[in-house]
This record gives C-alpha cells, structure tokens and sequence, in this order.
C-alpha cells in the first residue's frame, strides 16, 4: 500500500464518519483555568475598551445621525410656517 492509498482511505473514512472533527477536537489539550483575578483583569484589560469605542461609534453614527434627520426636518417645518404660515400636513410630520 502506497502512501496515496493511506491517504486516500484516510479520506474516505473521513467522509463516512461524521464525528471525525468532534474526535480530532477531543485529542487536543485544553489549558488550564485562569484564576477569578486573572481573568477578570484581561476582561477588564481587553474587553472593556473594545465595548466603550463601539459605543462611542454606534453614538457618532446611529445617535448623532438620526438627532440630524429629525432636527433637519423640524428645522425644515418651522421654515415652512415662517414663509406660508400653515404646518405639514399630520401625515406628512411622521
């Protein structure tokens, strides 16, 4: 038997077992836990600043956003009442 032949069965049952990867996942070795200190400090150290710089964009762009859209449009009504002097039809204020 040739080294493609191995290699060849090899895929073979592969294919025919479908816990292979659960079985390769299970021959790997797992590190031990860190300790309550150690891994809140790397929560601390890791997580906290990714979470506050996405609040901060979803502030700048989702936020700050739609407070634009709705100013621009209430900035939009009081120029129309300045110069004709009736408001938006109720359909149309939204």
């Amino acid at each position: 038997m040739s080294l493609s032949d191995d290699a060849e069965d090899a895929e073979r049952r592969h294919g025919m077992n479908p816990f292979h990867d659960l079985e390769h996942l299970a021959a790997i070795e797992v590190p031990p836990v860190p300790s309550a200190r150690t891994f809140t400090a790397g929560v601390r150290r890791k997580l906290h600043p990714r979470l506050l710089a996405l609040h901060i964009l979803q502030f700048a762009f989702g936020a700050t956003t739609w407070a634009l859209v709705h100013m621009t449009a209430a900035l939009a009504a009081a120029a129309r009442y300045t110069l004709t002097g009736t408001w938006p039809d109720r359909e149309k204020r939204g």
